[in-house]
């Protein structure tokens, strides 16, 4: 598949009030296959980001209503995807502002339209890489956040959904002490009152699923008064 084609389903959104700048954008972008919106303010740049969720985001520093930087710490409490800044403004100031307000890459205008290319393509990348994992593998345990199944030796594992929530949380911290506490207030929405023993007889169940067929194994340990190890 050529990079042309896998930019496809990636959707831009240009930040730009300038519209000979926001055209040329637009316009090469639509060239190199990606799904391209565009706004021309900063009154509405984070309603639109909200609203199109894209993957990237072109953002002007200097817009009508809100700056940049304003967008960006309006956005990021919900935005997580990427952010590049392009700016006249050629200062070590306002690119650290920038940088500090959760900025992912800064470049200053003008930008070379195929310089801009491998600046969005490099942080797609990274971002790509960032995502959390779906997969796990524990021991002989390959468990798949994705399709929510275990297997051990290519055999399934049958586990209820809650049984695979609390597995999968184990999953994550795998070698490491989970406390009850935290278990608690992941799985139930609220602070461990010190009497619930509901995660215990979670845990006691999802331990006899997973040792069923293989019952010298141990995959649980629990550590008294702590929480629960999933050993390695």
């Amino acid at each position: 598949m050529s990079e042309q084609s896998s930019n496809s389903k990636i959707r831009l959104l240009i930040v730009e009030d300038d519209s000979h700048i926001a055209k040329l954008l637009e316009r090469f972008l639509l060239s190199e296959g990606f799904y391209v919106e565009h706004c021309d303010n900063g009154y509405d740049a984070a309603e639109h980001i909200k609203t199109c969720l894209p993957e990237i985001v072109l953002l002007d520093m200097l817009l009508p209503g809100k700056d940049g930087i304003e967008i960006c710490r309006e956005v990021r409490p919900f935005y997580n995807k990427g952010i590049i800044m392009l700016t006249a403004q050629d200062d070590d100031l306002n690119e650290t502002m920038a940088l500090n307000s959760g900025i992912d890459d800064y470049l200053t205008k003008p930008v070379r339209p195929h310089v801009l290319l491998a600046h969005i393509n490099a942080l797609l990348r990274r971002l790509s890489a960032a995502q959390p994992k779906t997969t796990v593998q524990v021991q002989d345990l390959l468990i798949n956040k994705a399709n929510r199944t275990v297997l051990r030796d290519e055999t399934p594992i049958a586990l209820s959904d809650s049984e695979f929530e609390l597995l999968w949380i184990l999953a994550q911290q795998a070698g490491e002490t989970v406390k009850r506490d935290d278990l608690f207030l992941m799985l139930r929405g609220k602070p461990y009152d010190g009497i619930d023993r509901s995660i215990d007889m979670r845990i006691s169940v999802l331990r006899k699923a997973l040792q069923k067929n293989n019952p010298d194994n141990e995959y649980i340990k629990t550590l008294r008064h702590k929480g629960y190890i999933l050993i390695k």
